[in-house]
């Protein structure tokens, strides 16, 4: 099957039907890894996990109580809150960000997409069945531990308007590149967890399109300034390669 935006839809809509959980992911390069923030921000200067978690999120807390209450770093609640927190405004995680939404994943892939793509460029969305890995591998998150993990991460989404509008859910990890991780561990258990669609680049404009007539784009997703300017940004500059037309005539009574 050719994958493609039409035949990326089909799939969403055979995998609603069915009722199927999976976690998704929009990537705007297909030759991305699948890597969280704190691995592709602290291999290159030798941070560990255990720095990270000892030193650093000290300082995060002490600077960031500035705006809100300090966090408790001991309660385990409060802590993946702030984690999820930390993690939608920028700041290198252990986590990385999914979303529930097949289509919210194909704004992330398709946003960052070039505008003026070669024939060669693709987009990817990954797809992860997270309740089949939860049921074989469990869902343990141990930073400090010396296992390899990928794990469902729940944090609550307090003061966190972004993860809800974007139906967002989480992984934690301990592992640097997720992706052939888990496609090891697939072919060790013959169970499959983890697929990429992988899609023209060039169809930015039509997708971008499509999914702001869902209400997915910039302002839905990312409810402040940022997020209007954004929307009103790729309304009238970015996606203007395409006229659109006006809708259609009010119906005519029968006479």
């Amino acid at each position: 099957m050719k994958e493609n935006w039409e035949s990326y839809k089909k799939w969403i809509s055979e995998a609603t039907r069915c009722n199927k959980k999976y976690y998704y992911r929009g990537q705007s390069d297909k030759l991305w890894p699948l890597k969280s923030t704190f691995h592709r921000n602290s291999v290159p200067k030798g941070v560990s996990l255990s720095h990270y978690f000892s030193t650093i999120m000290q300082d995060i807390n002490y600077q960031v109580a500035a705006f809100d209450a300090p966090v408790d770093l001991l309660n385990n609640a409060e802590y993946s809150t702030f984690l999820g927190k930390l993690q939608h405004h920028g700041f290198p995680t252990p986590l990385l960000d999914w979303t529930l939404s097949g289509y919210v994943a194909a704004y992330f892939a398709f946003k960052g997409a070039p505008l003026k793509p070669k024939p060669n460029d693709k987009v990817s969305v990954f797809i992860f069945d997270i309740d089949s890995w939860n049921k074989n591998f469990g869902s343990v998150t141990n930073f400090l531990g010396t296992e390899l993990f990928v794990s469902n991460f729940a944090a609550y989404a307090t003061g966190n308007q972004r993860m809800i509008r974007q139906m967002g859910v989480t992984t934690s990890t301990n592992v640097e590149n997720i992706e052939p991780f888990i496609l090891q561990k697939a072919k060790d258990a013959g169970v499959d967890f983890l697929w990429r669609y992988d899609m023209p680049a060039s169809e930015r404009t039509q997708v971008m399109k499509e999914l702001n007539s869902m209400g997915i784009n910039d302002m839905t997703l990312f409810p402040d300034f940022d997020g209007l300017c954004q929307h009103l940004k790729e309304v009238h500059f970015t996606s203007q390669q395409q006229i659109i037309p006006p809708p259609p005539p009010p119906l005519m009574p029968k006479v």
